[in-house]
């Protein structure tokens, strides 16, 4: 019996550390009002042509990241174009879309730069994915996204974390701020292993606002502070859901996209740090020395 404790207390600790110290934790509860960001800028153009540029004989490197990613593309052009088809008043979205080229090196003439990264470009942060803007006025110039594979701990991301990741950012370079609701893809923290995200009707609405524009112009007319940051909320004509992702742009069945087979990868790959297996060292150290105690006891008396 006091093995099956030992046992229990080990693995509450791996999870415990797991959960609190090397994995974004995702804080906060969902409210009735949902809003979500807008960043006051907007593209001028409905066709942004996006590069993804990928790294050259990389040790780290796998194809699955880059699919992930194109995969995201997709999924937000499917959204967009469902979002317009279902709520005529705002089909003045229907011809926004991203156009993917796949590159060793960053060319020019591009709207959206997405580079691949090892690990987090802020250790401290462990900031997974990064999107920064080039804009003049209220237009952006330029978009780029740096995407890591691994967090700072060394652990590689999976598919669906990869996918994920890339839509949220994405959906920053759509001109996107954060959302209040913990389960959308614009919120503003993401914890590793979660399930697939879909793309809201409120993300799309937000697309929408960027681009307000197309209703009336038949080119962009950038007007200085037309279009200002602050937070739009759906209109009351329009419930809050989730957009559907057609099979070929949702994440993949396969056994590594398992979640159960993540989780315990995931897991395995936090017992191989030094500093995590020498925490366990020790916590072993402490259960056994106070299951042992017991027994030691016991016998002091016996022999008495």
């Amino acid at each position: 019996m006091r093995s099956y404790y030992l046992l229990f207390l080990l693995l509450f600790s791996v999870f415990l550390l797991a959960s609190t110290g090397f994995i974004n934790g995702v804080q906060g509860q969902s409210v009735s009002n949902f809003s979500l960001g807008i960043q006051g800028l907007a593209w001028n153009r409905i066709t942004l042509n996006v590069i993804l540029v990928t790294p050259l004989n990389e040790s780290w490197w796998k194809p699955v990241y880059l699919n992930s990613t194109l995969r995201a593309i997709g999924q937000w052009n499917e959204a967009i174009t469902y979002f317009a088809s279902n709520y005529s008043q705002y089909s003045h979205i229907s011809s926004v879309k991203m156009q993917t080229t796949v590159s060793n090196v960053a060319l020019s003439g591009f709207d959206i730069y997405l580079n691949y990264t090892q690990f987090p470009l802020s250790d401290t942060a462990n900031e997974i994915g990064l999107e920064t803007w080039t804009s003049q006025a209220n237009e952006i110039l330029k978009s780029n996204i740096s995407l890591a594979t691994h967090t700072s701990h060394g652990d590689s991301l999976t598919d669906g974390d990869m996918q994920n990741i890339a839509l949220h950012e994405l959906g920053h370079s759509l001109g996107l701020g954060h959302c209040n609701n913990t389960g959308d893809t614009m919120y503003s923290a993401y914890t590793l292993l979660s399930a697939p995200r879909l793309i809201s009707t409120l993300d799309v609405y937000g697309v929408a606002t960027v681009f307000a524009w197309l209703q009336y112009f038949i080119t962009f007319a950038p007007v200085n502070a037309w279009l200002q940051a602050g937070s739009v909320i759906l209109p009351p004509d329009i419930p809050y859901a989730n957009l559907p992702v057609s099979p070929q742009y949702a994440l993949p069945q396969t056994l590594a996209n398992n979640p159960v087979v993540q989780t315990l990868t995931l897991l395995l790959e936090l017992l191989i740090h030094p500093e995590i297996f020498a925490i366990i060292v020790v916590l072993i150290i402490v259960f056994v020395v106070i299951a042992l105690y017991p027994s030691r006891k016991r016998s002091s008396k016996a022999d008495s």
